[in-house]
C-alpha cells in the first residue's frame, strides 16, 4: 500500500517502511537516491510509519511556504540562505537524519560555543521546536505556521548596528527589531510575525 504526502510516497509493506519520492503508487517500486537515502535515515532510527507521514506532512508545509530543497528526512535547505530543521512531533529538538545518526539531536549552531554568524529561530519556547536557521541579510524568511509560543537567538556578528533582526506583520510592518548580537528571547511570540529579515 502506498500513501502520498507531497513529494515522498510512504509504503508500508510487512512491517518494512520505505519512502519513495515523487507521487502515486506506480512510483512505488521505482525510487530515487533520496528517497532510498530519506528511507534508510527513518528506518536507522527506528521511526514508525505514523511518524515518518508525520514529519514529511511538516517537511512538506515548509516546503511549500520557504521553498528550498529536502536534503534529508527533516532538512531543507534553503538555496545556500539557510535551513529548516523539522523535530519530530512531540520531541524537543531537531534529529541529526543528514549525518546518518537519527536516534540523536542535530546540533544547533545558535546554542553552541563561538559565533555562528546566525539567526536561529524557533518554532517553541526555550529554543526547542522546529528550528529555522538564517544565514542571509535582506532575506525574508517565513514563520507565519508557528503560531503563538516560539523564541529566537540572534548570534551574528557582535555589536554591529545592522545585524539586527527585523519581524514583520502580515500586512508587510515591521513590529519589531531584536537588540544587536548577542540577544535572545527565550519566551517569544510568533503568532503576530508573518517573516523575519535578519540583518539587513
Amino acid at each position: 500500500m502506498a500513501v502520498t504526502k507531497g513529494r515522498i510516497a510512504i509504503a508500508a509493506t510487512g512491517g518494512l517502511l520505505m519512502l519513495v519520492t515523487g507521487v502515486g503508487a506506480a512510483e512505488a517500486g521505482s525510487g530515487t537516491p533520496a528517497a532510498s537515502r530519506f528511507a534508510q535515515q527513518a528506518e536507522s532510527a527506528r521511526l514508525t510509519s505514523a511518524q515518518t507521514t508525520a514529519l514529511q506532512a511538516e517537511v512538506d508545509s515548509y516546503l511549500k511556504k520557504m521553498g528550498g530543497t529536502q536534503v534529508a528526512l527533516n532538512k531543507i535547505d534553503l538555496k545556500g540562505k539557510g535551513e529548516v530543521l523539522v523535530a519530530l512531533p512531540g520531541e524537543a529538538r531537531p534529529r541529526d537524519f543528514a549525518s546518518g545518526n537519527g536516534m540523536r539531536a542535530a546540533a544547533d549552531p545558535c546554542l553552541s560555543s563561538g559565533v555562528s554568524g546566525n539567526f536561529c529561530a524557533y518554532q517553541r519556547d526555550n529554543f526547542q521546536g522546529s528550528r529555522i536557521d538564517m544565514y542571509q541579510c535582506n532575506t525574508k524568511y517565513y514563520v507565519s505556521t508557528w503560531g503563538s509560543g516560539g523564541s529566537w537567538i540572534n548570534d551574528q556578528t557582535r555589536n554591529v548596528e545592522s545585524r539586527r533582526a527585523r519581524m514583520y506583520n502580515p500586512s508587510g510592518t515591521m513590529i519589531y527589531k531584536t537588540p544587536r548580537a548577542y540577544s535572545s528571547d527565550a519566551h517569544g511570540d510568533w503568532n503576530p510575525v508573518r517573516y523575519v529579515i535578519p540583518c539587513g
